[in-house]
């Protein structure tokens, strides 16, 4: 639909590299609906696409009709407040495979949780670096529960994804991912 060269829909330059910035689109599925987010730079890169298309979109050599069902466009503070707001991240991946390594071998719970918040913050600093904001304060994390730990598959590798509540002092936006995969659904900033 937008072509090879329109990086920011695909993170993919010319010669086959990845291009490792924060993904400012981003595609996610809900209830059996395709979504993009938009953020940063990706919100006028989208209205490019929607201004130039007829309507079609190619899935490989099929050609199908595209429609639009709605369109939300939010403005969105962010900053660092002075009190912990509540999130869920569901889906995230957190542990590549040093990480992983390293989450296997600490001690206890304690440990392990404090490592996730380390990548978390990492993941959420990530972000800033994405829209050009410059945290100067100091990030708070605090993750109160992981109900759920499981394996998922991405490019054909077992990676363990979580789904978790944290506490942090960034105001962040809802629907947005964090961490690995963030460009296809993974680590999506959920309400509680």
């Amino acid at each position: 639909m937008v072509g090879q060269e329109e990086v920011a829909f695909h993170n993919h330059l010319p010669d086959n590299r990845l291009v490792y910035a924060y993904p400012q689109i981003q595609y996610k599925s809900r209830g059996n609906k395709a979504e993009i987010i938009c953020i940063h730079g990706g919100v006028d890169e989208i209205h490019k696409v929607f201004s130039k298309n007829d309507g079609e979109i190619s899935i490989g050599i099929n050609k199908r009709r595209l429609i639009v069902e709605n369109i939300k466009i939010n403005r969105y503070k962010v900053e660092i407040r002075d009190n912990l707001n509540s999130y869920g991240i569901v889906d995230w991946l957190p542990l590549n495979g040093i990480n992983y390594q390293k989450y296997k071998m600490l001690d206890g719970v304690i440990e392990q949780i404090e490592f996730l918040e380390k990548i978390l913050i990492g993941n959420i600093l990530s972000f800033a670096k994405g829209i050009e904001w410059t945290i100067n304060e100091k990030i708070e994390v605090k993750i109160l529960q992981v109900p759920r730990t499981y394996p998922l598959y991405l490019k054909s590798k077992s990676i363990m994804a979580f789904d978790t509540r944290f506490k942090s002092n960034v105001n962040l936006p809802f629907d947005i991912g964090l961490g690995k995969g963030s460009s296809i659904g993974f680590g999506t900033i959920i309400k509680i």
